[in-house]
């Protein structure tokens, strides 16, 4: 097996296992279905929070298989609070990085 198919089988069986580093939400693309994914939160980025209320911006982790195409404005779920797509941060591994923020009233 090579390296690339061992980092895409841990993304499946360790890094995206709810047991261990993920969380569930539910992602919904602008005009779509809401459908059920696993993302992993990271920390929050201070640099983009120059003119937001801390705590508003936040950036995840979902599997590139899960979330096609996302665009600003889709909606994520999680732990029951609702936040939107910012910027899509690209594609490394199978993974792909989005700055989320959680003020549907800001310019995003």
């Amino acid at each position: 097996m090579t390296l690339k198919a061992d980092i895409l089988t841990d993304l499946d069986d360790v890094f995206y296992d709810t047991d261990e580093f993920a969380e569930t939400a539910t992602y919904t693309p602008s005009g779509g279905a809401a459908v059920p994914v696993t993302i992993i939160p990271e920390e929050m980025d201070p640099s983009i929070m120059s003119d937001a209320p801390p705590g508003d911006e936040r950036i995840i982790r979902v599997k590139t298989s899960d979330v096609s195409n996302p665009q600003r404005g889709d909606a994520f779920v999680i732990d029951t609070e609702t936040w939107y797509l910012k910027a899509n941060l690209g594609i490394n591994g199978g993974e792909t990085r989005l700055s989320l923020t959680r003020s549907d009233k800001r310019q995003i």
